[in-house]
């Protein structure tokens, strides 16, 4: 199976908000792309588990974990592909040593992702990848980007919206790329059998053009991304690309592990016992799943919790928010609203954080 996701596409700030993480916490989280597991283990949790049905996702976050602990900074940003390097192999050939058997396996078999840029080597991020270099540059010139890119206030990026943005190109290029027909060539086709939305790639325009003039684009290293391929480095408040953070990742991985788990969560949750977790992210795998398996998986989460834990969970094109007969776990809808709000990635139609009594 090939790697969905070679980053998380959630935002790290919003979902540490909603947690509120402490040194007694026991987390339980979707692994995905890695950076959110380390964003939360910055927080510095009792325990912290990571799972994903997917190996290769594990795979991709113990290579990233095992760079952090063993590359200086500027080495780190430049093999994973946020900077231009030529010598990714060689630093491979020296960091394997740290991993298990089947992950070097696995990565030997695909060297061809390690040239590139761990970072890069990602389902969606590659359909991204065509997106910039086939569609973007019909839609906006270089120049302009990076003007945009640049400006320092949601004023400025509004008016900007006004007059470069917001063109026949761009909403005819973006519906074309963005449709549900589009789109499964950069998700698995799952993801959208629970759809809620009629027209997906109208529905994606708009939370586009609220990321392009709602959130400031200098603090939002998605949008950075998805434009550039690039997020700059260092950038403050990321998991490991803020540079404070990278090295307080390095000295809390050195006293703390974090374990991995290749499993389906439900069956993974079944198998725990009783108040074996406080604190939850889930990520945004309810999309796959019909509303009886979200009601059934809530109902794990309040057994295997312990009291006064938290849940977090994003929706993106299936509604999964409602649950009126499981009485342990309720939405805190102020905070869900207030943090959505603040979201910086703009595929989301919702964030929940739920209290479990």
């Amino acid at each position: 199976m090939a790697i969905s996701y070679s980053m998380c596409w959630e935002d790290p700030l919003i979902l540490s908000e909603a947690l509120e993480i402490s040194k007694q916490d026991s987390v339980l989280s979707i692994v995905s792309g890695g950076e959110n597991i380390l964003s939360l283990l910055l927080k510095n949790p009792n325990k912290i588990v990571g799972i994903d049905i997917k190996n290769e996702q594990i795979y991709l976050t113990k290579l990233k974990i095992a760079c952090i602990e063993n590359l200086e900074f500027d080495e780190f940003a430049r093999f994973l592909g946020i900077k231009p390097f030529d010598n990714r192999l060689e630093i491979f050939n020296n960091i394997k040593k740290y991993l298990e058997k089947e992950e070097i396996e696995y990565w030997e078999n695909h060297l061809d992702l390690i040239k590139t840029g761990i970072v890069h080597c990602g389902k969606l991020e590659r359909y991204l990848t065509k997106f910039r270099e086939y569609c973007l540059p019909l839609i906006i010139s270089k120049k302009r980007l990076n003007e945009f890119l640049l400006l320092d206030s949601l004023n400025k990026q509004k008016e900007f919206y006004k007059r470069y943005w917001n063109n026949w190109r761009f909403r005819f290029l973006f519906r074309l790329f963005f449709s549900k027909k589009g789109l499964e060539s950069g998700r698995d086709k799952e993801y959208f059998r629970h759809s809620s939305k009629e027209k997906i790639s109208d529905y994606y325009l708009e939370r586009v053009k609220h990321s392009l003039t709602e959130i400031p684009i200098r603090t939002n290293f998605f949008m950075h991304y998805l434009l550039t391929g690039r997020i700059p480095v260092p950038f403050e408040d990321h998991p490991y690309l803020d540079e404070d953070n990278f090295y307080s990742l390095k000295k809390l991985l050195r006293k703390k592990e974090i374990e991995f788990v290749n499993l389906d969560i439900y069956e993974f949750l079944k198998g725990s016992k009783e108040q074996s977790f406080s604190k939850f992210n889930l990520s945004d795998i309810f999309e796959a799943k019909t509303q009886e398996e979200y009601e059934s998986l809530l109902n794990e989460i309040a057994r295997v919790s312990k009291k006064k834990g938290i849940v977090c969970y994003w929706n993106n094109l299936a509604n999964r928010s409602e649950h009126p007969f499981i009485n342990k776990i309720n939405t805190d809808k102020k905070m869900s609203e207030n943090l959505y709000k603040e979201d910086r990635v703009h595929f989301y139609s919702n964030f929940i954080v739920e209290n479990i009594n």
